[in-house]
């Protein structure tokens, strides 16, 4: 070891022990994110810099198939200038006294990618979740155990993993930062499933937590929550429970809802408890993990996956049971600076949506960035790879621009993920386009301007914990649904209701509930703050309100939405408009439905079966109110409120647009003329070509299915 290395060790160490001398000298390199006037962007060393980075498994340095295709990649990318790397890297467990094998699993892999592009500034991913054997034997009570009898891997709410975790982890960091510290970006901890920490096996329809760690965290949860026992006996309406011996509730319990589609607060709190605190504990421990990183490496990134629920709105045991509804209490920690997840799933190949998971812009809203996983299957990709793989380069250009477009727009950061490590990525075609995507963001860092989009789609992430152990309402209404507000033909924003609450929403036009079922008196007199304004539209979907303290009524949402409305015998979510049009929502019948019944409103559309009306409008003060009883609504209809709230629509062919920053973007649905419509005259440069158009106020352009045209739009000369 070098005297430079044995300063750093000493430095790194006394972090790791709490100590904070001379922190600025363990690393030459500094990485943080900054929140500007702009939104958060990435500074390294105190440049702003573009936050496009390539993504490798290097699953091994000594596999003799992938290592070579990945390390190939890792110098394309370095040649069109795209250094920043984020790579799997060995997690050593040692037992005590045990010397780790940095050697083998770690520094093997650092210097193979570092050789490749001597350049490169590495984000080493660090999975936490899988010890050796040896651990599960001397801790057997300390692994999940789920609902079929079999035993899994540590447990999210054990004592003992996060001590484990933390200190092989601050190791591990302390090790990189002496010896690599000039070419380590960030640090990404992992964990659960696909590193993702949403919990192991929930994608099977398991229930976990059923071990003695989740029995003995869930009562410091309730203690800290409730404080008496008299506070929990009358919430739990239990005379006899305390915080010193109440149990999680049985599995049945867990599995099942009284009242169809929602928990009965007054007779099931007990499991709601339990819910919020499941989801609780994995942000617990996500923060716990990253608060390690940053205790060693205060001057370096910390990035994490986290906040999915848009995307895991189908697990069979319901949202509630993925651990990702606690988004807010990882915004407020000073321990991220970047959350990211893959591009949507659902609807990813040409032509389609290319969907944040997540609700993006609360992130940016609270200082963090975002980060867009782009593991899109090339047409290099193996034939049988699906998840929307594209058959040429053309489809590949136009998928990448797509979500580069959604990046751009709002100032994200991005990488190209080849997952497997097959060269999706190994084209020097595909980098040469790459390379054009990432000057773009480089050359519009320093004029960006902030996101406003003028509609905001707001998502609660409390109302899950009150719905049934199921996704029939969350995948209709969470996950498909996207494929009509995304074509709406206007940049959408996607936050927390509680920031909207709490006044972090930038002013929208229209403003699209999507899943505001819980709702108390003080949120709602917030809420009308901004929905109240003359003007303004806000559109209310299924239930709002419903929930209200331990009772659910329909009363509640004449309170919230101005509308009255009444039970009705349930039925599937096919909607006939006043004009005639039919819109089929892919799911069935609920229970409860609702029907407007207020004479005073304008009707929308009506039940295809029975023909009550589901669909309403009214006008309250000087905003107007819509109610939906579906779950969805078509991007046409969609596209009518937009006008009514005087929207700027970009396009009305059903496309997705994406705009704002001094970018705007369309990726065609269909193959035709798409004509792109500014809200003012402007010229535009296209963000590949380099071409300028214009200046001019309309843009037709014909596009095939699945291409995409990226403009930058140009400031008026004077």
């Amino acid at each position: 070891m070098t005297p430079r290395e044995s300063v750093r060790l000493l430095l790194a160490l006394t972090m790791l022990l709490g100590g904070s001398m001379g922190e600025s000298a363990i690393a030459a390199l500094t990485a943080e994110v900054r929140q500007t006037p702009a939104g958060p962007k990435l500074f390294l060393n105190g440049q702003a810099t573009p936050p496009t980075v390539l993504f490798v498994n290097l699953y091994d340095a000594a596999d003799p198939v992938r290592t070579p295709v990945q390390l190939g990649e890792v110098a394309a990318a370095g040649r069109q200038g795209v250094h920043l790397v984020s790579l799997t890297i060995g997690t050593p467990w040692p037992r005590a006294g045990e010397t780790p094998d940095y050697t083998r699993l770690v520094d093997h892999t650092v210097e193979a990618a570092l050789q490749a592009n001597p350049k490169a500034l590495l984000i080493p991913r660090i999975a936490l979740t899988y010890p050796p054997d040896w651990w599960y034997q001397e801790h057997p009570d300390e692994r999940m155990w789920y609902d079929d009898g079999k035993p899994g891997i540590p447990s999210i709410h054990s004592a003992v993993w996060r001590r484990d975790a933390a200190r092989h982890l601050g190791e591990l960091v302390a090790h990189l930062e002496v010896k690599y510290s000039d070419h380590i970006l960030g640090y990404h901890p992992s964990g659960q499933t696909s590193g993702e920490w949403f919990y192991d096996r929930v994608l099977e329809g398991c229930l976990a937590s059923l071990e003695p760690p989740a029995r003995d965290s869930f009562r410091r949860f309730l203690k800290a929550k409730y404080r008496t026992d008299a506070a929990l006996r009358r919430a739990w309406r239990d005379p006899t429970v305390t915080l010193a011996t109440a149990e999680p509730p049985a599995v049945e319990k867990r599995r099942q809802a009284r009242r169809g589609a929602f928990r009965d607060p007054a007779a099931e709190r007990p499991v709601i408890d339990f819910d919020e605190f499941r989801n609780h504990d994995m942000a617990d421990a996500v923060l716990h993990l990253c608060r390690t990183v940053k205790q060693v490496a205060p001057r370096k990134l910390c990035v994490t996956f986290f906040g999915y629920p848009f995307e895991l709105a189908p697990v069979r045991p319901g949202l509630q049971a993925t651990g990702h509804l606690a988004l807010r209490r990882v915004l407020q920690s000073p321990y991220v600076d970047v959350l990211c997840s893959p591009v949507s799933y659902l609807d990813r190949g040409i032509g389609g949506g290319g969907y944040f998971m997540a609700p993006v812009d609360s992130v940016l809203q609270h200082g963090k960035l975002w980060l867009v996983e782009d593991d899109t299957r090339t047409h290099l990709s193996p034939p049988d790879s699906g998840y929307g793989r594209t058959s040429d380069f053309r489809g590949t250009r136009g998928v990448l621009a797509r979500n580069f477009g959604h990046v751009l727009s709002r100032g994200t950061a991005i990488w190209w993920m080849d997952l497997p490590g097959e060269g999706w990525f190994a084209g020097d075609e595909i980098w040469e386009y790459l390379s054009r995507l990432h000057q773009a963001y480089a050359t519009s860092l320093a004029d960006r301007t902030p996101y406003r989009p003028e509609i905001a789609v707001i998502y609660d992430e409390r109302s899950p914990l009150y719905g049934a152990p199921n996704p029939q309402v969350t995948a209709p209404l969470l996950y498909r649904f996207r494929a009509q507000w995304y074509r709406i033909g206007a940049p959408t924003g996607i936050y927390l209701l509680d920031d909207l609450v709490a006044g972090k929403v930038p002013p929208a036009k229209l403003y699209i509930f999507l899943n505001a079922f819980r709702l108390e008196e003080s949120q709602l007199r917030a809420i009308r703050r901004h929905t109240g304004r003359p003007g303004r539209v806000a559109l209310w979907i299924y239930a709002p309100g419903y929930v209200r303290g331990d009772t659910l009524s329909p009363e509640h949402l004449r309170a919230v939405t101005g509308i009255a409305v009444r039970e009705v015998t349930p039925c599937p979510g096919r909607i006939v408009t006043v004009d005639g049009e039919t819109f089929a929502g892919d799911y069935e019948a609920l229970s409860p439905t609702f029907a407007v019944d207020d004479a005073a409103v304008t009707v929308v559309a009506r039940y295809a079966e029975g023909g009550a009306v589901a669909v309403a409008a009214k006008r309250v003060g000087e905003s107007t109110s819509v109610y939906s009883g579906v779950l969805q609504l078509p991007a046409a209809l969609l596209r009518e409120f937009a006008r009514r709230a005087g929207v700027h629509l970009y396009n009305e062919q059903n496309n997705v647009v994406m705009a704002g920053s001094g970018w705007v973007a369309l990726h065609a649905s269909t193959t035709g003329t798409h004509t792109l419509r500014l809200p003012c005259a402007a010229a535009v440069q296209d963000a590949v070509t380099g071409e300028v158009l214009g200046p001019a106020q309309s843009y037709p352009f014909a596009l095939q299915q699945g291409d995409t045209k990226l403009l930058r739009v140009l400031p008026a000369r004077r």
